[in-house]
């Protein structure tokens, strides 16, 4: 195959998998997901059924297409934000606790795109989804501080496997999203922010070795 044939298949590839990805979040706004057929989502993005099977097993497989890019996506942005931001003491003087900025981006993204995040919450087989969003979580966060300890000025001293603190983050992270959703999310991401920061970040700061407002 010539180089250039390659490259059209491979964007009539990815054509054909942001179309499915679309279908479904389209459908997932009009009705409940574990509703939504394999044949809903091939006519809606009007490609065949053998085509689907060929790129995704079932829809959680093409559920998880769409998370996977967002943490990859999400976690290459937060790389970019010195680590120093996601340690720094969150009382800027007036006497107040501010959210802290990194953590923010993530739960305004959250709130954001909530019905994507709902289907754990709603879905019969919430639990199947769920462990594979925290696989995937997981994941994104040990690429995310592998970049940020080879990158970073501040250096990370591990007490644990960075494995161990990803999964125990990532863990917390889904529990956390899991219960806002059931509330209905009626705390606002700057709030959760802050709760979340209080619980967490504290003990972060002695498994890293760091201390609040470390340059």
């Amino acid at each position: 195959m010539q180089p250039n044939q390659k490259h059209k298949l491979d964007r009539r590839v990815q054509r054909t998998v942001q179309s499915l990805r679309t279908a479904l979040l389209e459908l997932i706004k009009e009705k409940n997901y574990d509703d939504i057929s394999i044949e809903e989502i091939t006519e809606r993005a009007n490609v065949g059924r053998a085509t689907f099977y060929l790129h995704f097993k079932d829809k959680e497989d093409l559920l998880l297409e769409e998370f996977t890019e967002i943490m990859d996506v999400r976690a290459q942005a937060l790389s970019e934000i010195p680590f120093s931001e996601w340690l720094a003491n969150s009382d800027d003087g007036s006497g107040e606790n501010k959210p802290l900025r990194p953590l923010l981006l993530v739960f305004q993204h959250i709130h954001d795109h909530s019905e994507l995040y709902y289907l754990p919450v709603q879905s019969a087989n919430a639990s199947k989804i769920v462990e594979r969003i925290r696989k995937v979580t997981t994941e994104a966060i040990v690429k995310f501080v592998e970049n940020k300890m080879q990158t970073d000025p501040i250096p990370l001293l591990f007490e644990v496997p960075i494995e161990f603190f990803a999964a125990f983050f990532s863990g917390a992270l889904v529990s956390i999203v899991s219960w806002w959703i059931k509330e209905d999310m009626r705390h606002t991401p700057e709030e959760v922010t802050t709760m979340f920061r209080s619980l967490f970040f504290g003990g972060a700061q002695d498994t890293l070795g760091l201390q609040p407002g470390a340059k």
